[in-house]
C-alpha cells in the first residue's frame, strides 16, 4: 500500500476509534447508568445491565488500545484489539435483545458497524506484515 493511502486510512481509523470511545463512554455513563438507577427496571434487566456495563468497559479499553496501535502503525495488534472490542459488544446481544429496548439495539448495531468498517481497513495493513 502507498504511504499516502496508509496515512489517510490511519486518520480515518483514529477518527472513528475516538468517536467509538467517546460514544461508548457516554453510553455507559448515561444510558446504562440511568436504566440501572430507574426503579422501574426489573431485576433481570438490572443484572444484564450490570454485567454488560463491565463488558462495555472492557470494550472501551480494547478500542483505546487499538487507537494507540494505529497511532504507532501496529496494525496487527490493532486487528486483535478491534476484534476484542467487537467480541465484547457481541457478548451483550442476547440480554439486550431480551430487554427489547430499541436504544440498546441501535447502539449495538452502530458499534458493530463502525468496528466492521475499522477492521476492513486494518486487515489491509495487518495482512501485509504476515507475508
Amino acid at each position: 500500500m502507498p504511504k499516502d493511502e496508509q496515512a489517510k486510512d490511519s486518520k480515518f481509523l483514529e477518527s472513528n476509534m475516538k468517536s467509538i470511545a467517546d460514544k461508548l463512554e457516554k453510553f455507559i455513563s448515561t444510558v446504562m447508568e440511568t436504566r440501572l438507577k430507574d426503579p422501574k427496571t426489573d431485576e433481570s434487566d438490572k443484572e444484564c445491565l450490570q454485567q454488560c456495563q463491565e463488558v462495555y468497559k472492557s470494550a472501551l479499553e480494547a478500542i483505546q488500545k487499538s487507537l494507540e496501535d494505529v497511532s504507532s502503525s501496529d496494525f496487527f495488534k490493532a486487528n486483535v484489539d478491534v476484534s476484542a472490542f467487537s467480541t465484547n459488544i457481541d457478548i451483550c446481544d442476547e440480554c439486550f435483545n431480551e430487554m427489547t429496548d430499541p436504544e440498546f439495539q441501535k447502539f449495538d448495531d452502530w458499534a458493530r458497524g463502525v468496528a466492521s468498517d475499522c477492521l476492513d481497513k486494518i486487515v489491509n495493513y495487518s495482512n501485509t506484515y504476515l507475508i
